[in-house]
């Protein structure tokens, strides 16, 4: 090789070597660099993990959950849903409480109550932390105040009537998750995972492979079965999330609210797959306080959407359109 040629080719091989070094430390260059965050809202722990994408989309997403969760707080008087809870009336309320408050009614009524956006006035008597059981006359004076038919909703404002008090609880982390795969999947990424406190919702795929969900085994170790999904939530209610024992009995977070006690009906939890995580999370807690039976036939009747409850036994019982192959739940 002569000497010119010899120059030439030295050059051409620092020149493709440049190119692979700037792949390789490129954020959104040859490939993805994955990008995962963990930290507490909402009263619980999240964490969201991005396959593709970039520190500002996560930072993004991570405000999103900052921003809502302060704003849904029931706990907080000086949060916006605190205001409307002490005032009883919100003039010109955000787009998101209005949206999340009507949607919260909808499914208030799909229930007839038993799923109920009110519950604040019982759900405040009830101290898990500090394994605390409210006395019969409490709950009994809190009763009447609970029922979705008590908000009044305008273009303008949003007004509670009769006491009521709204507790977002049953549907905010749902909400959050939409609002964050709507702005990731705007921001072009394509793979995903969002985990708000076992509210799970998955964008894409991971190198072309579904994403498997686990549902955690009730009071045990390891999960129940694994859900193979993919651009799809995953959201389950269970009695063991929030609970404490006394006397032999458990008491749990999901309260019926006609006789203001933990819902009694032989089920431990209940899992909704679906498209949208607002859907899934206050599904869960219906179908639940709904039972088996009449819970079953209730997504029997949705387009799109699955469930597993798991009954006292442990035993799962699917929807019609899930198959079980060993220990994988996969969607016809």
């Amino acid at each position: 090789m002569n000497r010119k040629k010899s120059i030439i080719y030295t050059a051409s091989i620092i020149a493709i070597f440049a190119v692979v070094f700037t792949c390789l430390f490129s954020l959104k260059g040859c490939f993805s660099k994955t990008l995962s965050r963990t930290f507490f809202a909402a009263d619980t722990v999240c964490t969201i993990t991005l396959y593709d994408g970039s520190e500002s989309d996560l930072d993004g997403a991570v405000d999103i959950v900052l921003s809502l969760a302060d704003k849904f707080n029931c706990r907080d008087e000086n949060s916006e849903l605190g205001i409307l809870n002490k005032t009883k009336s919100c003039k010109n309320p955000s787009s998101e409480l209005k949206e999340i408050i009507e949607q919260g009614m909808l499914f208030s009524s799909l229930g007839k109550g038993s799923f109920d956006i009110t519950v604040k006035p019982l759900s405040s008597l009830w101290d898990f932390k500090n394994e605390v059981i409210p006395k019969n006359a409490d709950i009994s004076a809190v009763l009447p105040k609970i029922g979705y038919k008590n908000i009044e909703i305008s273009d303008s404002s949003i007004t509670l009537k009769n006491g009521a008090e709204i507790d977002l609880g049953g549907i905010a982390k749902g909400y959050m998750a939409d609002k964050i795969t709507d702005f990731l999947i705007r921001n072009g990424v394509k793979s995903a995972v969002i985990n708000l406190g076992g509210n799970v919702s998955v964008i894409g795929k991971k190198q072309n492979k579904n994403f498997t969900v686990g549902i955690q085994k009730p009071f045990g170790e390891g999960n129940s079965a694994l859900i193979s999904c993919y651009d799809m939530s995953v959201v389950t209610s269970g009695i063991y999330q929030r609970y404490f024992e006394k006397n032999s009995k458990i008491y749990h977070h999901l309260l019926n609210t006609k006789t203001g006690y933990p819902e009694q009906n032989g089920l431990y939890s209940v899992t909704i797959i679906s498209k949208f995580a607002t859907v899934g999370d206050a599904l869960s807690t219906l179908c639940f306080l709904e039972g088996l039976e009449k819970g079953m036939e209730l997504i029997e009747k949705q387009e799109g959407i699955e469930a597993v409850f798991i009954d006292k036994n442990q035993k799962m019982h699917l929807s019609s359109g899930l198959t079980l192959n060993g220990n994988l739940i996969e969607i016809k």
